[in-house]
Formats: structure tokens, sequence, C-alpha cells
């Protein structure tokens, strides 16, 4: 076996600071994070930190649950529920693989305003702007590519849930 030279031998011939103890080295390390914890927390305690981002959307968006599906470049058809909805387009969800920056012929069925209507199927077309997984989920969004028909309708459902 070849003989070692100890770190403070080491650290000696090339003047260096002798070697940090592992259990001082991990013991300061601790000191750092408790007082990194300790600062975060009392930040949060005074309101020191937005809670959520505002919104840059010129147009307002309410959440509801849909269904919905888009025909994709292939001719497959992709059931989708909506998440929400705005007069520029929709947020999506799927349990497959959604295209980015893509336009498809898009329908979602939006129920009756009044109790006792019929679903109104509004079809339209979209172009998907990012997906992103979200556990077992693909969420999507999309902005219309021109109005859809029956833009009134979704309008009046902004407006009523918007409340």
């Amino acid at each position: 076996m070849m003989p070692t030279t100890s770190a403070d031998d080491v650290a000696a011939m090339f003047d260096l600071p002798p070697p940090a103890d592992e259990a001082r080295a991990e013991s300061a390390l601790e000191a750092e994070e408790a007082a990194l914890a300790a600062e975060l927390a009392a930040t949060i305690e005074a309101g020191g930190f937005a809670g959520d981002a505002p919104d840059s959307r010129s147009n307002l968006r309410v959440d509801v649950a849909w269904r919905a599906r888009m025909r994709l470049e292939s001719g497959q058809l992709v059931e989708l529920e909506v998440r929400n909805i705005s007069e520029g387009g929709v947020g999506l969800k799927s349990g497959q693989p959604l295209p980015a920056y893509t336009v498809v012929t898009f329908e979602m069925d939006v129920p009756p305003l009044d109790a006792g209507g019929a679903i109104t199927p509004v079809s339209g077309t979209i172009k998907t702007t990012y997906t992103v997984a979200s556990g077992s989920q693909i969420l999507c969004g999309a902005t219309w590519q021109a109005p859809p028909a029956g833009l009134h309708l979704v309008t009046a459902w902004i407006k009523r849930l918007q409340r």
C-alpha cells in the first residue's frame, strides 16, 4: 500500500488553510439553512411576497368544466375538458398529449343558460399556445383563430360566472 499524505500536511505544503472538520462544516450548513428558513418565515408572516402573480391576459377568464374535443391534423379526435374560458380562448385538460403551437378544429359543449335548455355545441378553430404535463393530465392553452359560432353564448357565461 502506498503511504498517503495527511490533509493537514497537504494544506501546509500549499499554504492552504487547514481542512475544515466535517462535523463543523455540516453544523455550519445546518445553521445557514435554519437562518434562511427563519428569514423566509418572517417574510411570509410580514406579507412580503406575492400570493399570486397578476394575470396578464387581456380577456377575463372564468373556470368551467365542460366537455370538448379537438381534431388533430392526423384526423384523430381527442376528448378534452374545458378548464376555463374567455372571449380570447380556452384552457383545456386532456389525458393524452396535445400538440403546442398548432391550429386545430375545436368544439365544446356549452350548457344552457336557463334550466331545461339543451347543450349547445360551440365550434371554431383554435391555436394551441402551450401544453404542460400536470400529473397524469396534459394542460393546454389555446386562442381563438376566428370568433367561434356561439361566441355570444360563451360571453353570456363569462358575464354570469364573473359575478
